[in-house]
């Protein structure tokens, strides 16, 4: 029989009769065990453990996140933190101090941020760094964010496996987004406001090509920046040229009501030098002559709208949506100068209808609310109705059928009412019609044709004389909401309606909803007669 022989016990507590004990607290060590204490003793003598959640510092490089903090969009931080953090949404709830209700919420676009105490706590949180978004901290965060990510047009082979890549409109770098914040965070003065429109106006004749489409974080940064920004002198008393009379103002405005009217009826592509042109005399205007600061505000609110009508004549025109943009970007400005909320409003909801073209939804509901909560004294429902109806056509473009709704039916309560005391006056009648057309659109994009159908038909036939656009793009609408039921017979006979209408005027707009119906419907283009809208 072979006997192997003990090892000797590992040096360590005292040794006894039943083995080695704990030096700590006495008791018998396992034979297994090489430390002199227990591990309960062991664990004890550590500090404690944090189980506080953290948010790695690397996700503030991410450049979508740098975008949304841009944009104060914070439920869009909350969620894309998680994402890139990999760290729970309760785990957030309890650095931010916000229920998880409300965080789902925020995310989903159905709550926001409203409150500085709130948003103070939250970013204070996250451990946002300082030089992302600037406002007071209460809580030492660090001051600047980890670098950004390397460029797109770095090695593919340096990118590791399983890394999704951003596409190209959503990635920026810390530059560009440096450049789009100083942009609306230069001064919101009457000077600076002036010389920006005056360039924008020149930019849409001197034929040289426009900067890229405006994107969410410059769209919202110029929003936020026109509702805080403080009042300025609206007066010029050093002007080179005449002084501006007190009616001048009110004849220029006239002219611009006669080109919307025109628009309406005939569409707008041809009307895009004659707006131009009347922009640059109001311009020179502001640029040249004097005037007391009552004037320089009439004259301001003239300008933002013949801003406004330019820019959209511009997209009416076919040409690209990107300078239109820049336009409204500085007619936002000059509305500013003009100390009227319901000039500015009108100038986002162009910006908001922009942005719905170019694909940026997102962008769409910030800008609409963005105007709402500017104008929200003035008693006019018909004005927050249209900007309810935008709304809605972003959310529904982001699936969002609760809040599509919503919005909806609230623009249908405040039609309704009618016109209130104190609507804006380059603000068209806004009828049944009108929300109908919208919320025909709205189930279009949800996927709801039946419904959208139904709703078109009904706003093509309640839109007034002199709206032939309208009721172009509702009938439009319409045949697609068929062709994708199924019913082409159907889809054909309404495309016919709208394709008369397109033949007799000129509405890029228009156009962009026939073209598909001719491509999709054999023998429609056929039936199509030369128009104004084929010159």
């Amino acid at each position: 029989m072979t006997t192997t022989a003990k090892s000797p016990a590992p040096a360590g507590g005292p040794v006894t009769s039943q083995g080695r004990r704990c030096a700590r607290c006495g008791c018998v060590l396992s034979a297994y065990n090489t430390d002199e204490t227990c591990g309960a003793c062991t664990r004890a003598a550590l500090p404690p453990a944090d189980d506080t959640p953290k948010v790695p510092a690397r996700v503030w490089s991410d450049p979508e996140i740098r975008e949304a903090l841009a944009a104060w969009n914070f439920g869009q931080v909350s969620r894309l933190v998680r994402q890139r953090g990999s760290i729970r949404q309760e785990d957030v709830a309890q650095l931010t101090g916000l229920s998880q209700g409300f965080l789902s919420m925020l995310e989903s676009g159905a709550r926001r941020l409203t409150s500085i105490d709130r948003i103070v706590d939250f970013l204070d949180g996250l451990a946002v760094p300082a030089d992302l978004v600037r406002v007071p901290r209460r809580r030492p965060v660090p001051r600047t964010a980890p670098a950004a990510a390397a460029p797109r047009s770095a090695s593919l082979a340096s990118v590791p496996r399983g890394t999704v890549s951003l596409p190209a409109q959503r990635t920026s770098s810390v530059t560009e987004l440096d450049s789009r914040r100083s942009d609306a965070d230069a001064p919101w003065t009457a000077e600076y406001a002036v010389t920006a429109l005056a360039d924008a106006t020149a930019a849409l004749t001197s034929g040289v090509a426009c900067a890229a489409v405006p994107r969410l974080p410059e769209l919202t940064g110029h929003a936020h920046r026109w509702a805080t920004a403080g009042p300025c002198d609206a007066a010029r008393r050093d002007g080179a040229g005449a002084e501006v009379a007190a009616g001048l103002p009110e004849r220029l405005r006239a002219t611009t009501e006669v080109l919307r009217g025109m628009d309406e009826e005939h569409g707008g592509g041809s009307l895009a030098p004659a707006a131009t042109a009347h922009l640059g005399v109001v311009v020179g205007l502001l640029r040249g002559g004097s005037y007391d600061a009552g004037t320089g505000r009439e004259l301001a609110a003239v300008a933002a709208d013949a801003a406004g009508q330019a820019a959209w004549f511009q997209v009416e025109s076919g040409r690209p949506v990107a300078a239109s943009l820049r336009l409204l970007l500085a007619a936002l400005r000059v509305a500013h100068v003009a100390d009227d909320a319901r000039v500015g409003a009108g100038v986002l909801l162009g910006l908001a209808v922009g942005a719905c073209r170019t694909g940026q939804p997102v962008a769409t509901v910030d800008l609409a609310r963005a105007a709402r909560e500017g104008t929200r004294e003035y008693d006019a429902p018909a004005l927050h109705a249209a900007l309810l109806t935008w709304e809605a056509r972003g959310h529904a473009r982001l699936g969002r059928r609760r809040e599509t709704l919503r919005a909806l039916g609230l623009a249908a309560e405040l039609c309704v009412r009618g016109r209130g005391g104190e609507e804006p006056q380059w603000l068209p009648p806004l009828g049944e019609g009108d929300i109908q057309a919208q919320a025909g659109s709205c189930h279009l994009d949800l996927g709801d044709h039946r419904e959208a159908a139904h709703l078109l038909d009904l706003a093509a036939t309640r839109l007034g004389p002199g709206r032939s656009r309208a009721r172009g793009l509702a009938l439009a609408r319409s045949a697609q909401a068929r062709l994708r039921l199924g019913d082409p017979q159907g889809a054909y006979e309404t495309a016919d309606q709208a394709l008369q209408i397109a033949a007799r005027i000129r509405s890029a707009s228009l156009e962009e909803q026939v073209r598909p119906l001719t491509e999709a419907l054999p023998g429609l283009a056929q039936r199509r007669s030369p128009g104004p809208a084929d010159a």
